[in-house]
C-alpha cells in the first residue's frame, strides 16, 4: 500500500535590518486564500463486524423458501448446551448469527411444530491450514465446489446445510440449521440439498471477497490468552466430592481429551484449540453423568447470558461457593430429569450434565476449588 505524504506551502517573512537610518514601512501583502490539500481518508484499521461481512439482502435470501418468500432474519445466537459452540471468540475469531422464525428454546426440548432456522457464520484465523474438506467428520466432500474462486466443501444433513473453506489462513465455516431437517421441516419442503447449497453460495463469495480484500488489522480481532494446560480429571474434580454429591462410596473417571483428535471438522478444531476436555463419570449406579472442562474459557458463560435467544432460552440459576461475576445456566430436558448445568469458576467454564445431580455436582466442583 502506498503513503502519500501532504507537502503544505510555508511562508517566510524576510526581516532586513537597516542600519543609520529608519525603515521605510513595508506595506503588507495582500491577504489570500490558499486552499489546503485534502487528506486522502485513513484506512479501515478496525477488526470487521458481523454487519461487514453479510450484508442483509444476501442473509434473508438463504430463508427463501419455494414460493419466494423472504423473510427478515434477526441478529441472533442459537442456544446449546456445548461449549464449542460459544468457544471462537475466545480463539481471536468471528462468530455471527441470524435467525427468522420463532427462536429455538430450550436446546434439550425439541418442538416439533416450532419454524426457526438459524445461519452462523465463524471466521478463524491461523486455521486454515488445519482446514479439511470433510463433511462434518463424516468424510471427504467430493467434489469441492468453487465460490468465489475459492475451493470449498459444501453438503446437507441434519440439522441443516454447511459451506466450509479455507481463506487466506483463515477456515470459515457457514453453517444454516433449522428444525427438524430433513423431516418436517416446513422452511424448505420440496427443496433439494443442492437447491439450499446454492441459496447459501452468493452469502460465502460476499464473506470470501470481503475477507481477501482486508487489511490485516480488520481481521484482529481479540483473543483470550490461553495458557495450555494438561487434561486432568483432579483438582477441582477430585473424585471424593464428585462422588457425594452422586451419593456413591467412588468413581472413577474416562478422559476425552481433544488434543487427542483429528479435527477433521469445524467443531473438532475449535475443540482442540481451545483445549476442551471431558471426564466422564464411572461408578455403580451412576449413568449419564460428564463433566466438561474449559480452562480460561469463563467468558463463554458471559455470552450464554446475553445473546438474544441465547439469554431466553438457558435460564440463570445461583450456585452455593459461587463468588460475584461466576455465572450459572441450567437446562433440563422433560420428563427424564437429565439436566445440564453450565457455570463460571474462576477463569475456566464447567459444564455438568447429569440425571438430577447436575447441581449437586456443580456445587461440589466449586467447594473442592476453593
Amino acid at each position: 500500500m502506498l503513503r502519500r505524504t501532504l507537502i503544505l506551502p510555508t511562508v517566510f517573512l524576510a526581516l532586513v535590518a537597516l542600519s543609520g537610518c529608519a525603515a521605510e514601512p513595508v506595506p503588507e501583502p495582500a491577504a489570500t486564500s490558499t486552499p489546503r490539500p485534502t487528506a486522502a481518508p485513513a484506512a479501515a484499521t478496525s477488526p470487521l463486524s458481523c454487519d461487514d461481512i453479510a450484508a442483509p439482502g444476501d442473509i434473508a435470501k438463504i430463508f427463501g423458501d419455494p414460493s419466494g418468500t423472504i423473510p427478515t432474519p434477526v441478529a441472533a445466537t442459537q442456544p446449546s448446551t456445548f461449549l464449542v459452540e460459544y468457544a471462537v471468540p475466545a480463539l481471536g475469531g468471528l462468530s455471527c448469527s441470524w435467525r427468522v422464525g420463532t427462536a429455538a428454546g430450550n436446546p434439550m426440548d425439541h418442538q416439533a411444530d416450532s419454524d426457526w432456522a438459524y445461519l452462523s457464520v465463524k471466521v478463524l484465523p491461523g486455521a486454515a491450514e488445519s482446514w479439511a474438506p470433510n463433511d462434518t467428520g463424516n468424510g471427504p466432500t467430493d467434489p469441492l465446489t468453487s465460490i468465489g474462486g475459492i475451493e470449498a466443501a459444501t453438503g446437507c444433513g441434519d440439522p441443516g446445510c454447511f459451506i466450509s473453506a479455507p481463506v487466506g489462513d483463515a477456515w470459515v465455516e457457514i453453517t444454516m440449521s433449522t428444525n427438524s431437517f430433513g423431516t418436517r421441516d416446513v422452511r424448505f419442503d420440496r427443496m433439494t440439498s443442492d437447491a439450499i447449497v446454492a441459496q447459501m453460495q452468493p452469502l460465502a463469495a460476499s464473506v470470501y471477497s470481503t475477507l481477501t480484500d482486508a487489511e490485516p488489522s480488520q481481521l484482529a480481532w481479540p483473543a483470550v490468552a490461553l495458557t495450555p494446560r494438561e487434561p486432568a480429571c483432579s483438582g477441582a474434580l477430585k473424585p471424593q466430592g464428585i462422588a457425594m454429591a452422586l451419593g456413591v462410596d467412588a468413581l472413577e473417571y474416562e478422559i476425552f481429551d481433544s488434543s487427542n483428535m483429528n479435527p477433521v471438522y469445524f467443531d473438532g478444531f475449535v475443540s482442540q484449540a481451545a483445549g476442551l476436555f471431558r471426564c466422564d463419570v464411572r461408578a455403580d449406579g451412576v449413568l449419564g453423568t460428564s463433566i466438561h472442562v474449559g480452562y480460561g474459557l469463563a467468558g463463554i458463560v458471559d455470552t450464554m447470558i446475553t445473546e438474544p435467544d441465547s439469554q431466553a432460552a438457558l435460564p440463570p440459576i445461583v450456585l452455593e461457593g459461587a463468588v460475584e461475576g461466576e455465572h450459572a445456566v441450567q437446562v433440563c430436558a422433560d420428563p427424564s430429569g437429565y439436566c445440564t448445568v453450565i457455570f463460571s469458576l474462576g477463569e475456566s467454564a464447567y459444564s455438568v450434565e447429569s440425571v438430577s445431580q447436575a447441581v449437586a455436582v456443580a456445587e461440589a466442583i466449586i467447594a473442592q476449588a476453593r
